[in-house]
C-alpha cells in the first residue's frame, strides 16, 4: 500500500513540477522588457547599454572583449538572452511568493 502511495505522490509532485515550469515560460513573456532594437542599442553602447540595465556580469564582459576588438561584435548577441533570463527570474520569484502564500 505504501508504495502505491508513495508512487501516487512521486508522480503528483512530477506534474506540480511540470505545470510550474510551464506556467513560468508564460509569466516570463510578460516580463520580457527587451525591445526590438535591443541588440542596436549593445551594438552602439557596448558595456555602457548594459551597465544602464544591471547586467554587470555582461558589461564586464564586453569592457573585457573590447580591448581585443570583438566586443562590439559580442555584444549584440548577448543583449537578448540577458533580458530572457531576467524576466525568467522574475517570473520563477513571482510563482515562489503565490506558492507561498497559497500555504
Amino acid at each position: 500500500m505504501s508504495d502505491t502511495s508513495s508512487l501516487e505522490r512521486v508522480e503528483r509532485l512530477r506534474k506540480e513540477a511540470v505545470a510550474r515550469g510551464a506556467e513560468a515560460e508564460v509569466l516570463a513573456e510578460t516580463f520580457d522588457e527587451s525591445t526590438g532594437l535591443s541588440w542596436l542599442w549593445a551594438f552602439l553602447f557596448g558595456p555602457i547599454y548594459f551597465a544602464v540595465h544591471g547586467f554587470w556580469g555582461r558589461a564586464l564582459l564586453v569592457f573585457a572583449l573590447n580591448f581585443i576588438i570583438i566586443g562590439f561584435i559580442v555584444a549584440p548577441f548577448l543583449a537578448y538572452p540577458a533580458w530572457k533570463e531576467r524576466a525568467q527570474k522574475k517570473a520563477e520569484k513571482l510563482i515562489t511568493l503565490d506558492s507561498l502564500r497559497r500555504t
